[in-house]
């Protein structure tokens, strides 16, 4: 049964030659390599996976892929002491019908979910949010979207569990817990506090055998740790209590950098038009081109309306007001003009160039002389429509594969966190000002969303970010 994926539970029979489990009254299909499902409350096990034991009754609903994310997952939901509802292996199926129930499924109140290769960014904005959810091996724009649902996002197995953990306990994280240490270790479990930044009471209690001693650490209005050996959970039913064996130091770290991590914030910051008369002529100017591309000067007076720093430059005619240009933006300047881009160090070099390009053009000739940057290091920013997401902005660091970075992808607006994120994608992280260049993409992606825009823009990352060139779209607003 289990191994063709073919499970029913209650009344609601999915199609005969369709693999499907009916979770409730709406079947959800699972795609290949589902091996199953495991219902705790109702203490049906459909699982081909091991199951030595059923997991503890509690509101945790886990949602996998195939084999090869976590066959043991019973035996890891058993070590972690888990509190599970459901356990559903969807195989390289969409998981939006499994998390759908069981985000209206009343014993479950949180979900821990492996993405796998049918994870699709538009469905799972529909399912994700109601309840409190943690998400492993997430890609792309998926990774966005989990994100702004206020799920969290996370990379490894033991954040992932640790997470697990404390959804299931019902943990406010980033506030101040008590840490009991039963019987020893209270100065190595000091030093991991202190590492991880957790505020956190530290009580000790010498005799892990202490029955009323551990009963009476415990009860306070905060969450509570024990360190402790794997022995102690059972004389300790409070669901807000966790526990960790000291005999794994990396999994009571990864647990306190969890419970110290702060609730993201999911509130994009507000922009407004720094420049109204500049944004207004330029839109007048534009508004015939709804749908057309547009070009680097129009969308970079745009973007400057809104604060965005972009490239220093101005046209001129002639070879004095080139060199008048030059003085003013500072050398090196790029002269543009006639197709060409060359680029002059010197105020004999402007005149020289400059001369020679308004020269190679018949009518109306013209020269752009504009800030010049270093080569490196730039990024490609880009702000897209994608069907059932609105607009998204990505990043591609210069010399790196588009998807060589899971979190160079975001929904627009921006939050903060968001912005720093794509930052450290675009190669801020090494290249300069980190919070600079957030800065810039929070403001990129405010006029996209402003004005109604698809970019596509090449930023420089170091010190002084900036839009260097710019073509883009108008949309239907």
């Amino acid at each position: 049964m289990a191994s063709d994926a073919a499970a029913l539970i209650g009344y609601a029979r999915p199609p005969a030659d369709s693999p499907s489990v009916a979770l409730g009254p709406h079947p959800g299909t699972l795609g290949p390599r589902s091996f199953g499902f495991l219902n705790v409350r109702g203490q049906i096990a459909a699982l081909d996976g091991p199951v030595p034991a059923m997991p503890r009754q509690g509101r945790l609903g886990i949602v996998i892929p195939g084999r090869e994310a976590l066959p043991d997952i019973v035996p890891l939901c058993l070590d972690r002491a888990l509190g599970v509802s459901f356990i559903v292996s969807v195989g390289d199926g969409d998981p939006a019908e499994t998390l759908r129930f069981l985000a209206q499924e009343r014993h479950t109140e949180v979900l821990a979910v492996v993405l796998g290769a049918g994870q699709n960014p538009a469905s799972l904005r529909a399912v994700l949010g109601a309840k409190p959810s943690v998400v492993l091996g997430a890609e792309g724009m998926c990774r966005a979207v989990a994100r702004r649902a206020g799920a969290h996002v996370v990379d490894r197995l033991d954040d992932w569990l640790a997470l697990a953990a404390l959804l299931d306990a019902g943990v406010e994280l980033g506030g101040r817990a008590r840490v009991i240490v039963a019987g020893g270790g209270k100065a190595l479990v000091a030093a991991e506090i202190a590492a991880a930044g957790l505020s956190a009471e530290l009580v000790a209690v010498d005799d892990e055998r202490d029955q009323a001693a551990l009963e009476a650490a415990v009860t306070v209005d905060m969450p509570v740790v024990v360190v402790a050996g794997s022995g102690i959970l059972p004389l300790l039913p409070n669901a807000r209590v966790l526990r960790c064996d000291l005999r794994h130091p990396e999994a009571l770290r990864t647990l306190f950098r969890a419970l110290a991590a702060p609730l993201p914030d999911l509130q994009p910051p507000h922009f407004e038009v720094s420049e109204p008369s500049l944004r207004d002529k330029v839109r007048a100017e534009i508004e015939d081109l709804i749908g057309a591309e547009l070009g680097d000067h129009d969308l970079k007076r745009l973007l400057k309306s809104w604060s965005v720093r972009v490239t220093r430059q101005a046209p001129t005619n002639t070879p004095t007001g080139a060199q008048n240009l030059a003085r003013t933006i500072g050398l090196p300047v790029l002269l543009v003009g006639g197709g060409e881009t060359r680029v002059a160090e010197s105020m004999p070099e402007v005149r020289q160039l400059a001369t020679l390009l308004l020269q190679k053009q018949t009518e109306l000739p013209s020269v752009l002389v504009r800030e010049r940057f270093p080569d490196a290091p730039r990024a490609k920013v880009r702000v897209t429509s994608e069907r059932g997401l609105g607009l998204m902005i990505t990043v591609e660091e210069q010399g790196q594969r588009a998807d060589s970075t899971l979190d160079a992808a975001a929904m627009v607006p921006l939050t903060e966190e968001d912005a720093l994120r794509l930052a450290a994608a675009a190669g801020a992280r090494r290249a300069g000002p980190e919070r600079a260049v957030a800065d810039l993409l929070l403001r990129v992606a405010a006029v996209a969303d402003g004005e109604r825009l698809h970019l596509e823009l090449e930023v420089y990352v170091g010190a002084e970010p900036s839009v260097i060139e710019a073509k883009g779209t108008a949309l239907k607003v």
